[in-house]
């Protein structure tokens, strides 16, 4: 199911073109907040000849800084991660204080080309309308450039992009791409696996994916103490403790709140 579901996405990136998107996702029930219009292919702020070369638009090179757009273009790597909001006695790992939930593996070169043609060159895949709604973390790519990195958040609902760089935090509207979006985290929350420390198991890449047969030793003797290996949601629970109520969680401030 996972490889017919990734095959399925990947036979709408090939047969992709601008002349297909409309048809493909159906933007056209889309609804806005204010009036403003989605960015434009032939808009007059393309910087250079050669962008389409970069795997950042302009459009969205604009709205980050120059050190967060250079770690996305000049990647060596790209990891993928499930993640979701942490609760309150969460005590596993942590990304950007999301709790990482699995790796969805690293992404390979026609995946990369899939990232940039549907997505982040796709300049009609955003917009600049103010819209209200809370982020829903579903899947996180790591942009690796040397020992620096960009994470970025794909959110759906409320669909949009997150860029994370060191302190700063940058949030796109991509309702326009809503359905790219949801094809592109469907397919990949369908490759995901535990993830297991890549430190524990002695590796030098942050897939946290078991390679070896000396990481499987590893991994064995783990499960035998149970004490480093961190789990997702199989912690067990404290009945003695008060669980708050429904209307006493907190909603999402700051950088997760799409304005």
């Amino acid at each position: 199911m996972k490889k017919l579901n990734f095959a399925i996405l990947l036979s709408i990136f090939l047969c992709w073109n601008n002349a297909q998107a409309e048809d493909i996702f159906g933007n056209s029930e889309l609804e806005f907040v204010t009036e403003d219009e989605t960015v434009s292919e032939d808009t007059s702020w393309r910087r250079k000849d050669d962008e389409d070369n970069k795997f950042l638009s302009s459009f969205l090179s604009s709205k980050i800084t120059a050190s967060t757009a250079k770690n996305i273009n000049d990647a060596e790597k790209i990891f993928c991660y499930t993640v979701d909001y942490a609760p309150a006695d969460y005590k596993g790992y942590l990304i950007n204080d999301l709790a990482l939930k699995g790796s969805c593996g690293e992404i390979s070169e026609t995946g990369k080309s899939l990232f940039k043609n549907t997505l982040f060159n796709n300049n009609s895949a955003y917009s600049n309308n103010i819209e209200s709604c809370n982020i829903s973390p579903k899947i996180m790519l790591r942009f690796v450039n040397g020992i620096d990195y960009t994470d970025v958040l794909l959110s759906t609902p409320c669909h949009s992009l997150t860029f994370f760089h060191g302190r700063d935090i940058t949030t796109v509207n991509a309702a326009p791409g809503k359905a790219i979006i949801e094809q592109i985290v469907n397919a990949y929350m369908e490759l995901e696996e535990k993830f297991l420390s890549p430190a524990l198991l002695g590796q030098m890449v942050p897939n946290g994916h078991i390679v070896t047969q000396d990481q499987k030793e590893i991994v064995r003797k783990m499960n035998a103490s149970n004490e480093n290996l961190k789990k997702w949601g199989n912690e067990p629970k404290d009945e003695t403790k008060n669980t708050p109520k429904a209307d006493e969680k907190k909603s999402p401030k700051g950088w997760n709140k799409l304005k």
